[in-house]
């Protein structure tokens, strides 16, 4: 997709920006594919605040909203604040109904994909010609105007599904932070009847299948009871999605967060950053967007300033964004003993505790056993702490930057000794520096695992140049076959005398008759008449796991793929040039076979030898 083509503008920003998640998107794609035969089940996701789960609905919207296919997105987010049930519920379908527009027009949604206003979306809905929809929108409004907040809810909450019957498609219905709806809405225009049981409208409505709902929630404890009480009988798929990357993936991170804020790293320095992070997009992402004084990543001293500066100065968003989130539950636990918790399950967050052991570091009686479950499960309700596999134990969060925040906020008031985390994270640096033998290992593994970071820093690193790919043709490995060597030098030739104007990692291609496919890398440009792509598929497994037969099969596809996304240019094709790149090489039948379907070749060795 072009960026252009994000009908949806997503909350991170450039489209870019969105690293990773390979998994999670891979098993919803797979989920939505299931829509159209009617066998998918409804999901939640569940993570912690700032874990990518808008991220990976937003983008999932986009995903499908290109392939132009059977399957309707439809994204709401509840806010956390308060409403009026009726105003919420003309939220709801002014949303649900400029969406479907949207997708059935081609036409983006406007600014901050805010829905279109009633008069703008009455014209629209004539235009669509159909009589169904239009009264369906007539009584939606009609209720409205009379305030009937019940009615109003019905028509909005069942749309997508009363919907497929009008027009043969089908829906995935994201609701972004459903629990907010069992606090923030309300029955009463004055707002003084909480709708605390709200969820539970779309209790039925989750087991359709023609219209399936991927809800989410921030405070796991609170989004599991919620599920228990009002979708009963495991109408919701529970999907864990974790705050932290794979490390390949926070690797790719680092780098694209520092191309785009067009800052110079080196590979240790991202290597150390990684590492601080633990892999986490929106930690790395605020390390780059930070305010601290004198911010400088050109030296590691630099680097834990500006960490430590965002985790510890009451103006950093690390401290801010945690301590929002710290201070609904503590003010629930509301006495020391709830610090004290916090502070023990955090220092022993990589194992379970059992409940007795906590009750014994508390000094508390036996007892006192019920209050101390009420204080565990208010704190995991905020989802500070989490259940361990049975309902007598207990986890904290496996999150460094959380256990800091606790400890500095907290561990002279319990403990009366204040942490030196700056010290801490010094110390952290220094060792891995100190093991320089260590460090350079970890570099020269990492270059051998991500190949397609690599070709995406180079490519994008000519494009912001304005040049040629230096040596292009030299960097291919030799065609064995006089038949086809000629045509594959030619075609070498032309992409590196080629410029490119785009240049994506992990980019997903679309087409309405085969699906989503990832390609590794990809590069577009064009000129007024013609265009052209350079397309990447990576491996970087060792001599005994070489690409396969079948894998060659699959990238052939893609390539067949990305020529079909530069047709709807609308200019001739200068050329599509793909690029097979496996680390250490390839088995010579599967080799010839990428060759004579005009496929390039190359290894590591033989693309940085000639750099």
């Amino acid at each position: 997709m072009e960026k252009d083509d994000y009908a949806f503008e997503e909350r991170i920003g450039d489209p870019s920006l969105f690293c990773g998640r390979r998994q999670e998107l891979s098993l919803l794609l797979n989920w939505t594919e299931l829509i159209p035969r009617k066998l998918a089940e409804s999901r939640a996701l569940l993570g912690r605040r700032k874990s990518g789960k808008t991220a990976i609905m937003q983008r999932l919207f986009n995903i499908l909203w290109n392939l132009d296919d059977k399957v309707i997105p439809f994204y709401f987010e509840v806010q956390q604040q308060d409403r009026w049930l009726l105003n919420f519920s003309d939220d709801y379908f002014r949303t649900f109904l400029s969406q479907y527009i949207s997708f059935k027009t081609r036409l983006p949604l406007p600014k901050e994909n805010r829905p279109w206003k009633w008069d703008t979306l009455s014209d629209m809905v004539s235009q669509l010609g159909n009589d169904k929809i239009l009264k369906a929108s007539e009584d939606f409004y009609d209720y409205f105007e009379k305030e009937d907040e019940h009615n109003a809810m019905c028509s909005a909450f069942g749309a997508p599904a009363e919907f497929t019957g009008y027009d043969d498609v089908f829906f995935v219905v994201m609701i972004d932070e459903i629990q907010y709806m069992t606090k923030h809405i309300f029955y009463d225009r004055e707002r003084r009847i909480c709708a605390h049981n709200l969820p539970g409208a779309f209790h039925g409505l989750s087991e359709l299948k023609y219209a399936p709902m991927l809800v989410s929630g921030s405070y796991i404890g609170w989004m599991t009871q919620m599920i228990h009480e009002m979708f009963v009988g495991g109408r919701l798929k529970k999907t864990r999605v974790s705050p932290k990357l794979t490390f390949e993936e926070g690797m790719e991170a680092v780098f694209k967060y520092a191309e785009h804020h067009k800052i110079e790293i080196t590979d240790r320095n991202a290597l150390i950053i990684n590492i601080l992070t633990q892999s986490d997009p929106f930690y790395i992402a605020t390390l780059f967007r930070s305010d601290c004084p004198g911010r400088d990543f050109s030296k590691s001293e630099g680097i834990l300033e500006t960490f430590a500066y965002e985790i510890l100065d009451r103006d950093g968003k690390l401290f801010g964004t945690w301590s929002e989130y710290i201070n609904l539950s503590v003010r629930a636990v509301n006495n020391i003993y709830g610090k004290k918790i916090l502070l023990y399950l955090s220092k022993e967050r990589h194992r379970e505790c059992p409940r007795d052991e906590i009750r014994n570091h508390l000094g508390w009686q036996p007892e006192d056993d019920n209050e101390l479950e009420e204080k565990l499960l208010t704190l995991e309700y905020g989802g500070l702490i989490t259940r361990g596999s049975s309902d007598y134990h207990y986890k904290g969060i496996e999150d460094d930057v959380l256990d800091i925040i606790f400890r500095e906020r907290y561990q002279y008031e319990v403990d009366m000794v204040r942490p030196d985390v700056s010290a801490e994270l010094a110390e952290k640096i220094r060792l891995l520096e100190d093991d320089r033998k260590s460090l350079e290992g970890k570099l020269r593994e990492l270059k051998g695992r991500l190949l397609e970071l690599i070709v995406w820093r180079e490519l994008n690193r000519c494009r912001k140049e304005n040049r040629t790919v230096k040596d292009f043709a030299k960097r291919m490995r030799k065609i064995s076959d006089p038949g086809h060597a000629e045509k594959m030098k030619d075609l070498a030739e032309r992409c590196g005398k080629s410029r490119f104007s785009t240049v994506w990692m992990n980019y997903y291609i679309q087409m309405p008759d085969t699906g989503p496919s990832e390609a590794d890398v990809l590069a577009e440009g064009e000129d007024d008449e013609t265009c052209w792509a350079l397309i990447f598929e990576t491996k970087n497994r060792d001599e005994k796991y070489l690409p396969t037969k079948n894998e060659a099969l699959l990238f052939e596809t893609k390539a067949k793929m990305a020529r079909r996304v530069l047709e709807q240019k609308g200019k001739k094709i200068r050329f599509v040039c793909p690029v097979y790149f496996s680390a250490k090489g390839f088995e010579q039948d599967v080799e010839t076979w990428l060759h004579s379907r005009g496929i390039l070749t190359t290894d590591l060795e033989t693309w940085e030898g000639e750099c």
